[in-house]
């Protein structure tokens, strides 16, 4: 097989793609592969979604993907059939997709890898390591590749008033972004942890969301997602529970848009769990989330 194969570019929704990628990526998965089986036949609205693949025939033999929102994306699915590896083709799948994502404004571009990939793929893109959790049988770890005017960490200067709404799957890369520099939803677990996790986890959050399990809501400054909500709307009565991303300096709004959607839904009370497991922290004083007749905002 020559390496003169040219990779070709794949922009979802393309569902005449689906069978030759499912067949080589199929390996992955829930929630991967779902993920990728929504985007490459439906479409996200919102969310930018770009495949490289190297064709052969019928089928693909190494593939790479960005997802991207705003301008921040993560890098996924960098995969070569065994019989075909050092060919270059992975080489060559992720120089299209990162100058793609170079040519349309993206800055921070986010990977979950394992140590044991870091010198012989990544590193050589500019990616570097950014947090790493020891794990078995090889360190997970989370790496960065940063923009010519990206500095530091990309929610450290974002400006503006704060505008709740709900998210979704296109907000994807932004809630792996987030959860890269701010500490999840359980005061007992390291950042460390939480971000080798996050795009796991995230991924699982929407499909809760999109089975009728939860709601979703994101806390805005501009583009940039500095909070991330989650309330269960899948269990009738009086009460329900919520989360709050990170554990600790959300803003308050998020928190006030949690419960007024919980009121607006017949619930009479909101119950934050993780907030009780923080309390050896002193957080600060907060409601208990019962809605009384004029507490529209949780206060």
């Amino acid at each position: 097989m020559s390496n003169a194969i040219k990779p070709l570019m794949i922009m979802a929704p393309a569902p005449g793609r689906w069978p030759a990628l499912q067949d080589l990526v199929g390996h992955k998965g829930r929630p991967w592969l779902a993920d990728i089986e929504r985007r490459v036949l439906h479409g996200v609205l919102g969310s930018l979604d770009v495949y490289a693949v190297i064709p052969s025939g019928g089928q693909f033999l190494a593939s790479a993907c960005i997802d991207k929102f705003g301008d921040v994306g993560v890098l996924g699915h960098v995969f070569t059939r065994p019989e075909h590896r050092r060919r270059g083709y992975a080489r060559q799948v992720m120089e299209t997709v990162l100058g793609w994502f170079d040519m349309t404004g993206g800055q921070w571009l986010f990977l979950g890898t394992t140590a044991e990939l870091d010198a012989s793929l990544y590193a050589k893109f500019g990616f570097t390591p950014l947090r790493r959790a020891v794990w078995a049988p090889h360190d997970r770890l989370t790496m960065v590749r940063a923009g010519k005017r990206a500095e530091g960490d990309p929610l450290a200067e974002v400006r503006g008033d704060v505008v709740v709404r709900e998210v979704n799957r296109a907000h994807w890369p932004a809630m792996v972004t987030l959860l890269q520099y701010r500490a999840g939803p359980d005061p007992r677990v390291p950042l460390e942890e939480t971000a080798v996790t996050a795009e796991v986890f995230t991924l699982d959050l929407i499909d809760h969301q999109e089975r009728g399990a939860c709601r979703l809501f994101g806390a805005f400054r501009g583009q940039r997602l500095v909070g991330l909500g989650t309330v269960a709307s899948d269990r009738p009565g009086e009460r329900t529970y919520a989360v709050v991303i990170p554990h600790s300096g959300a803003p308050a709004e998020l928190r006030e848009a949690v419960v007024r959607w919980a009121q607006n839904k017949g619930y009479g009370q909101v119950d934050f769990p993780m907030e009780g497991l923080a309390v050896e922290q002193a957080p600060a004083p907060v409601a208990d989330g019962r809605l009384g007749s004029d507490e529209g905002s949780g206060k």
